[in-house]
């Protein structure tokens, strides 16, 4: 039986010039809004949130879909920034203050979300630096009718699917995005276990936007999440976690302990992981960090 499930992400990223690389608000270019974005000819919806340039997927059922929709997006918005702009993947970043007159650049708001060890929604973050802005690289799964999976359609199987994509992806994430500004980042946002339930299945809110940064990196993120709900589907997932320590994980993400991660996903994770995931990760660990600019890895000069 096809094992199928949609996949889909709504990334935040910079904008910044060219020559300077100073970090420029996206209130006065990005006419879209959270209430009302703007459809993209490729079918996505973009918006402004607070500084940042934020686009929605199209939804995609396979790993080529993803890449493609991704990618169409980048070329769509390209097209929106002005010239001598480009857009880039940074966790984090300040702000200089004459990009922060706007109201909507010192807006603050989004619906609450919840951590899936405590089972309780998360406080409201707060910095006291005002100019420190930071960007999300969220994932969401949904079930498909007829397939496998349906405990993405259950409250207690959402939160295992969180610690989960914890144990897989969280910890891949730390010894993949370890930058300094994914530290800060980390500090307020994308703490383990944090996620929004779904009518369709769940929002993994845990990464930043570094596994856009590539087309390797977003096919990597989607045969991890696949291998997750695989694992969860044919395996005694809850051993795994309880093998791997679910307070062990939680640690690993909130202090950003690549040592530790690298030691989990050597000798618990890949072990779990298909073939070509494996060899696809191993690939992008000898890589390492890719250019901030997304033009680059994505081919999108226009």
């Amino acid at each position: 039986m096809k094992r199928a499930f949609t996949i889909g992400t709504d990334p935040e990223f910079f904008m910044r010039e060219k020559e300077t690389k100073k970090f420029i608000s996206s209130v006065p270019h990005i006419k879209g809004t959270k209430h009302d974005p703007e459809k993209l000819p490729c079918g996505a919806g973009l918006q402004k949130d607070n500084v940042a340039v934020e686009f929605a997927s199209v939804p995609a059922d396979s790993e080529a879909a993803l890449v493609q929709s991704v990618r169409s997006a980048f070329m769509d918005i390209m097209t929106k920034l002005p010239e001598g702009h480009e857009l880039v993947a940074v966790p984090s970043a300040c702000f200089e203050d004459d990009q922060l007159r706007d109201e909507e650049a010192l807006e603050f708001g989004c619906d609450p979300d919840y951590d899936a060890y405590e089972r309780s929604m998360n406080s409201t973050p707060f910095c006291e630096d005002y100019t420190f802005r930071s960007c999300g690289g969220h994932i969401h799964l949904g079930h498909v009718k007829g397939q496998p999976y349906e405990f993405l359609l259950d409250p207690y199987g959402k939160l295992d699917t969180v610690l989960m994509m914890d144990a897989v992806l969280g910890t891949v994430s730390v010894v993949l995005d370890s930058s300094e500004d994914s530290v800060k980042r980390r500090e307020l946002y994308g703490k383990a276990g944090c996620h929004r339930p779904t009518d369709y299945g769940v929002e993994y809110r845990v990464l930043s936007n570094f596994w856009l940064k590539s087309p390797q990196l977003v096919m990597l993120m989607y045969r991890l999440s696949a291998d997750v709900l695989r694992i969860m589907e044919e395996h005694d997932y809850k051993a795994f976690l309880d093998d791997v320590g679910t307070d062990n994980i939680k640690e690993i993400i909130n202090d950003g302990n690549v040592k530790e991660a690298i030691s989990i996903v050597e000798q618990k994770v890949k072990p779990m992981l298909s073939g070509e995931t494996k060899e696809l990760l191993n690939e992008c660990l000898l890589a390492g960090g890719t250019e901030q600019n997304l033009n680059k890895e994505w081919e999108l000069e226009v």
